[in-house]
């Protein structure tokens, strides 16, 4: 059996989907969706896809903090929470209000953990590929699936296995491809999946205006795959 995961899609319709059809491909029999559909990107489109489906999900820190309407003014004009709760439907709303916090997953080949941030702090503990996973030695699934940093890792530890799926719809750092997770319970391997989310990002900016700091990183992602096609 295979599953997939993806995670931190915040608006991004279109890497979303790409995500999926990827997620499909490679035969996945699961999909998990690790939070934060939202933030960032005012675009309610990924929550309305997820509500369509059998995917299921677990709640991000910015899912949560729409819901709270938590983020102060000046946050806001980042986040963009506010514009995107206005155009929820009450049930819409309440759909993502039934995610949980952290999703455990247990079967013949054991526990799966599904969380947004870490097993210590579901919805904003940070685990990049660097970090120390001493800490960590003590949780009780086989596996964890993690999003959040929008940078993904594959790594064992003390017997178990640490999977950062990254982000489908804003990554970060030096690799700006979009990514998702494949994982075979079978053969308890983990697949980083990177695929080109530049015309993604290309058709965000030409439809919204956002942030300096937002705008910054989409215009990065459109110009990443056409620099790497000028190097290769």
């Amino acid at each position: 059996m295979r599953i997939g995961i993806l995670s931190d899609a915040h608006g991004n319709v279109e890497g979303f989907e790409l995500a999926l059809q990827i997620l499909t491909d490679a035969r996945a029999d699961e999909i998990y969706f690790l939070g934060d559909a939202v933030g960032y990107i005012p675009d309610k489109g990924v929550v309305s896809a997820l509500r369509g489906s059998s995917i299921r999900c677990v709640r991000g820190n910015h899912d949560d903090m729409l819901l709270r309407q938590s983020a102060t003014d000046a946050k806001d004009l980042v986040y963009r929470h506010r514009e995107t709760f206005a155009a929820l439907s009450r049930d819409e709303r309440e759909f993502i209000g039934g995610w949980p916090t952290q999703l455990s997953v247990n079967g013949e080949h054991g526990t799966m953990l599904f969380v947004h941030g870490s097993p210590k702090d579901p919805l904003a503990g940070y685990v990049y590929p660097d970090s120390s996973l001493a800490d960590l030695s003590t949780v009780s699934a086989d596996v964890v699936f993690m999003g959040h940093t929008h940078h993904p890792f594959v790594r064992e530890h003390g017997g178990k296995l640490f999977v950062n799926v990254g982000s489908c719809g804003l990554p970060r750092g030096d690799d700006l491809r979009g990514s998702a997770c494949i994982y075979d319970l079978g053969e308890r391997s983990a697949k980083i999946i990177r695929f080109d989310i530049s015309g993604c990002c290309r058709r965000i900016l030409s439809r919204y205006s956002l942030s300096s700091t937002v705008t910054s990183l989409l215009e990065r992602c459109s110009n990443y795959q056409m620099r790497n096609d000028r190097e290769a």
